[in-house]
């Protein structure tokens, strides 16, 4: 069998046992569901698990890791300065989510603390680089406080939308977020 059969197969049983997890958070939690009763689920054997996994926790820990990581690429890819693509750049972190709203949700409720305070601390000193040059002539601590208001205040945001069930629609979200983010920064000059 070819490399790229073998890759296959392992993304798709990789992709299998994640969603197996993911199903099993929204009715347990971590600490109380068994590599058994994964593996049971997925209809894997338990040596397939071990074959990519540590232990249930390592499992959780990578696909954080990897959440995280697919957040930081997003926001990477724009290069101009966030006050000008707040609107397309949060817009695309708001798609995301929602199409990994069961990873999403199996991961606040978790880690809710932990994952939350990665999220915020990504691009603290980028963003404040850039206000410094938008904006120069302010105080350090303004930028801290501003970062801290505009970060917490996207993800409580983020954490409403989630609680009402996701009936409004990304694109909605994000231009709440851009008009309250734009009338904020606005003060900074």
């Amino acid at each position: 069998m070819s490399k790229s059969n073998d890759d296959r197969r392992i993304r798709r049983t990789k992709r299998i046992i994640r969603q197996t997890l993911t199903e099993l958070l929204a009715v347990k939690d971590l600490k109380d569901i068994s590599v058994s009763e994964l593996t049971e689920k997925a209809d894997i054997n338990r040596g397939t698990f071990y074959l990519h996994y540590k232990d249930i926790y390592d499992l959780f820990e990578q696909i954080e890791r990897e959440t995280i990581e697919d957040f930081t690429n997003t926001i990477s890819k724009y290069k101009k300065p966030a006050q000008t693509l707040w609107m397309p750049m949060f817009l695309d972190l708001l798609k995301y989510v929602a199409a990994n709203s069961q990873i999403f949700l199996a991961i606040l409720k978790t880690k809710e603390n932990t994952f939350l305070n990665q999220i915020i601390e990504l691009h603290r000193p980028k963003t404040k680089e850039e206000w410094r040059t938008l904006f120069p002539g302010g105080k350090e601590e303004h930028y801290e406080y501003y970062y801290s208001f505009i970060t917490h205040g996207c993800v409580s945001m983020l954490l409403r939308w989630f609680e009402n069930g996701m009936k409004e629609s990304p694109e909605s979200i994000a231009k709440m977020a851009e008009k309250m983010m734009t009338c904020c920064i606005k003060s900074l000059s």
